[in-house]
């Protein structure tokens, strides 16, 4: 009975969790208004996962994990706040809660230098957290003389997370063995590459010459980030022409830089409070979650979709290697791999979730904002398991995804459902990524 008591507590609370709205989300977890740059969101959003049918014990798992948490990916982006505030009090043109927040950015960019893009205390315990409950969860999967094979991103973040990963994972179980790879050989599966992709970047991710920017363009004209500038600046304008952007640009690159500070450890949001209006916290939210969304995500898009037919090499690596684990050819019982934000989601998409819909309309910022939330997708750690059972007694194989370590349901019949029959699993893989490659 107690325990009875305890998940339907749980399901009550994931209830109450997945019925907020993005503005409650953002007004009680400030960090995740900055998208792909927010502190693994899994936890958030942890609800118990179904039990396997009667009969039926995991025996392989097929994982892609993006690194965990970092420094920021490259000087520029603080760098170019430094030299925003610096002029700015060279001019004269900081109020004195303008003066803070210049020398709270000093000590972002400063913390940071010499390691933008490396892994982070933060982001090697989110790895190490994912480990022990996916050994918890599938320990059949873990047991003693098990081989856990590891395939990473040549990035330093990357092979660290794989690193602290398998570091847990010994740690549940040390007669495990682990093999580690960073090979340039796996990168066009773990970063698939080619000309799709290269044209896809140089064509959205640096031009952005699209519909949706004229849409996004409207919606900003609409926002109000008064309070924002006047507490900071006594005049934003000069400020924007120095350094070439426009002030939504520039108040949004202070917010990320400010809640960027938990991937570095710093827990502290009171400033974020008391410069930010809650208003102006979830515009900013809505402003990059809509940029994410139509550069990277918006499959109604004809370059996205250009841009995800080059995931074909990673789907088809989860299908090779569940094909051998099912025919009893794979001597790894874990395949898992370690990469970045972009491929996941290219992943994702290919899945299509009945919880994550890649081609919503586009149309309507706010809108969008309450039925695709990027936080949700693909922030720091964010990872898809697709774990096989097999039935003792009959041999027959099931096999379920979890997204951030939840169920997540596909557009597949299934009686089972969230397990799946992997011959139709596979089938609607292969085909999802055909339709892309079109």
């Amino acid at each position: 009975m107690k325990r009875f008591l305890l998940i339907l507590w749980a399901l009550c609370i994931a209830t109450i969790a997945f019925a907020q709205t993005s503005r409650e989300e953002i007004d009680a977890h400030p960090h995740l208004a900055v998208s792909t740059h927010s502190v693994y969101a899994g936890a958030l959003y942890a609800k118990p996962i179904a039990e396997a049918p009667k009969g039926y014990e995991p025996f392989y798992i097929s994982h892609y994990g993006r690194h965990g948490s970092r420094c920021e990916a490259s000087a520029k982006y603080t760098a170019e706040l430094v030299k925003a505030f610096k002029f700015a009090e060279e001019n004269a043109l900081l109020t004195a809660k303008g003066k803070e927040a210049k020398a709270i950015i000093d000590n972002i960019h400063a913390t940071q230098e010499g390691r933008f893009g490396e892994l982070t205390t933060a982001g090697a315990e989110q790895h190490k957290a994912i480990a022990r409950r996916m050994y918890e969860r599938f320990r059949p999967i873990f047991r003693r003389g098990a081989i856990i094979s590891s395939r990473s991103s040549t990035y330093s973040r990357c092979i660290l997370s794989m690193a602290a990963f398998n570091e847990s994972l010994k740690e549940c179980e040390p007669l495990i063995e682990t093999r580690l790879v960073a090979s340039e050989g796996d990168q066009k599966m773990i970063r698939p590459t080619g000309p799709l992709a290269s044209e896809y970047h140089h064509n959205i991710r640096h031009k952005l010459h699209h519909d949706w920017n004229e849409i996004l363009d409207i919606w900003v004209a609409k926002q109000d980030f008064s309070h924002v500038a006047n507490a900071l600046f006594t005049d934003i304008e000069p400020i924007c022409a120095h350094i070439g952007e426009n002030k939504i640009q520039l108040i949004s690159s202070i917010y990320k830089r400010l809640a960027f500070m938990q991937n570095l450890g710093w827990h502290d949001r009171s400033f974020i409070d008391e410069i930010f209006t809650p208003a102006e916290r979830h515009a900013i939210y809505k402003y990059e979650n809509y940029r994410l969304f139509c550069v990277y995500a918006g499959t109604s898009l004809k370059d996205s979709n250009r841009y995800f037919a080059t995931m074909y090499l990673l789907v088809d690596d989860f299908v090779k290697y569940a094909d051998l684990a099912i025919a009893g050819k794979n001597n790894a019982s874990a395949d898992l791999r370690f990469g970045h934000d972009y491929y996941l989601l290219g992943l994702l998409a290919t899945a299509n979730f009945n919880e994550i819909r890649m081609d919503c309309d586009y149309s309507d910022v706010d809108k969008l904002a309450e039925i695709w939330r990027s936080h949700q997708f693909i922030s720091m750690a964010s990872n898809i398991q697709f774990v096989f059972y097999r039935h003792k007694k009959s041999g027959d194989v099931l096999m379920r995804i979890l997204h951030n370590e939840n169920d997540v349901t596909l557009p597949i019949a299934s009686e089972t459902a969230p397990f799946y029959k992997w011959e139709d699993v596979r089938k609607y893989l292969n085909d999802r990524a055909a339709s892309f490659r079109k």
